[in-house]
């Protein structure tokens, strides 16, 4: 919890996915430089004042804080008060810490561990925390869930996550911390959790890869050697399985969910393609993992060969079908077979042309301004992958994966530019089309090697360059 708190108050600036200084930092790499490039000039082009008034607006979105500022959300448990004893030596104040205990008895063992008149106490509420999600609008700056539970499991301890960031409870910066449980193979099939965890890794490492399927289930070789690989080091693998799933359901999973059921693609798209056949989209979301992962999953589903677990966790990730829609949005908008709107199709034939935008790495497309458009609407919360924390113990001889999670809705990113039928003017305007591209390609490099869905072609900087690189999630510790 002390990382939590420290991240979110005096290293604040870092928990950002896209620091204040990064625009600064890349205009004074290339513009500094004492080479003669085309890159050079380009950046020589921006008005200084824009990068001052992004960093305004960084300042606007990411704000400072004390400990004392710091909304906090915990499962109770009918021992709350070593929890409770750790946050207020944090510096958090009674006030902002709300628990919650749906169990009667554990609840009354709860609210019994304070006297009469006792100050001070932690708030105590009787009811299901996703309950209070979805009916109250409280917001939090650390929510931990020590749901105890395996994933996926019957208590629904991952869907806690999803009820959090579909109702939008997390402020920006925050941190999830969520303390999950091995499965217990003397209880349950060990084989549906092998199921689960190789066919999600499966997909995040062979996203374009054509997908076969027997009576038995996929079939392609390099899915077997994952298989065995996770059969063998099952601790390891889901544990990777988890952190994978805690970084998609708020950047991508709840976010698609939430922009398949905004009218406003209406205005965009002829949204007719999305009925074609779904096995059709295996086939077309080459690149892009989680899409390939959920369209083969609905193909194992109908043909009766996908496993109890792995219906579970559907259960537990929102919207399925509403998620199954945003997916074929995406996936048809990247490969350039949904039917735009006249207007949308003339913005788009903008970023097409090679002469409007200037490539610096990676050569613009029109995925670009749709990723900005939609990604607007949608509220992604993106993964700071450089500042995560993971553990893994044992707790009464039961294996536990703790995550510590910082997320960033990058809002300094994405309100930086106008609406849609704005954009072609911001572009036109050479320093605020960089600064944007600038800051853009922080967001690239801090997810491009574990969430493919988005900007797909953003990168304005080698990762050779060792100040602008790619980020590495670090290895869970293992606490003996």
């Amino acid at each position: 919890m002390f990382s939590a708190v420290e991240f979110l108050t005096s290293k604040r600036g870092q928990s950002c996915c896209v620091e204040r200084n990064y625009v600064r930092r890349l205009y004074d790499y290339f513009t500094l430089s004492e080479d003669v490039s085309q890159n050079k000039a380009e950046a020589q082009k921006i008005d200084v004042s824009y990068i001052t008034n992004w960093e305004k607006l960084h300042d606007s979105f990411v704000e400072r804080k004390r400990p004392e500022d710091l909304m906090i959300c915990f499962l109770s448990g009918p021992e709350p008060d070593n929890d409770f004893q750790e946050l207020i030596n944090l510096g958090i104040l009674p006030q902002n810490i709300w628990g919650f205990e749906s169990n009667n008895q554990a609840y009354k063992k709860a609210i019994a561990t304070y006297e009469q008149g006792e100050y001070p106490q932690p708030r105590i509420l009787k009811q299901n925390i996703e309950t209070f999600f979805q009916q109250t609008p409280k917001k939090f700056d650390v929510v931990y869930i020590d749901a105890c539970g395996s994933v996926p499991s019957t208590q629904h301890a991952l869907r806690c996550v999803s009820t959090l960031c579909q109702n939008h409870r997390l402020n920006s910066p925050g941190v999830i911390v969520t303390n999950f449980s091995m499965p217990d193979i003397t209880k349950e099939s060990v084989d549906d959790y092998y199921e689960i965890v190789s066919q999600y890794l499966f997909f995040k490492k062979y996203p374009s890869l054509e997908i076969k399927i027997d009576g038995n289930g996929i079939s392609n070789l390099e899915y077997c050697k994952v298989f065995e690989e996770v059969t063998k080091n099952f601790e390891l693998y889901y544990g990777e399985f988890l952190s994978a799933v805690l970084r998609d359901i708020p950047a991508v999973i709840i976010p698609l969910q939430r922009i398949a059921q905004n009218p406003y693609l209406n205005q965009l798209f002829d949204l007719t393609d999305l009925n074609r056949d779904n096995e059709d989209f295996i086939n077309i979301s080459n690149g892009n993992s989680v899409a390939k992962y959920f369209f083969t999953v609905r193909k194992l589903l109908q043909c009766g060969l996908l496993s109890e677990k792995s219906q579970c966790f559907l259960g537990e990730i929102g919207n399925y079908e509403e998620l199954l829609r945003g997916l074929k949005i995406i996936v048809l908008l990247r490969r350039g077979k949904i039917k735009l709107k006249e207007d949308v199709q003339k913005i788009k034939e903008y970023f097409e042309l090679e002469r409007n935008l200037y490539q610096f790495l990676d050569k613009p497309h029109s995925n670009l301004f749709f990723d900005i458009v939609l990604n607007q609407l949608a509220y992604p919360m993106h993964n700071n992958i450089l500042h995560n924390k993971r553990f893994q113990y044992i707790a009464k001889e039961n294996c536990m994966f703790t995550d510590v999670t910082v997320y960033d809705e990058c809002r300094y990113l994405y309100e930086w530019l106008p609406g849609l039928h704005q954009i072609v003017s911001s572009f036109e305007n050479t320093s605020w089309q960089y600064v944007f591209r600038f800051a853009l390609d922080g967001l690239v490099k801090m997810r491009q090697n574990y969430n493919n869905e988005f900007f797909f072609q953003g990168s304005i900087v080698s990762n050779t360059v060792e100040e602008f690189s790619s980020k590495k999630l670090r290895d869970r510790i293992i606490v003996d």
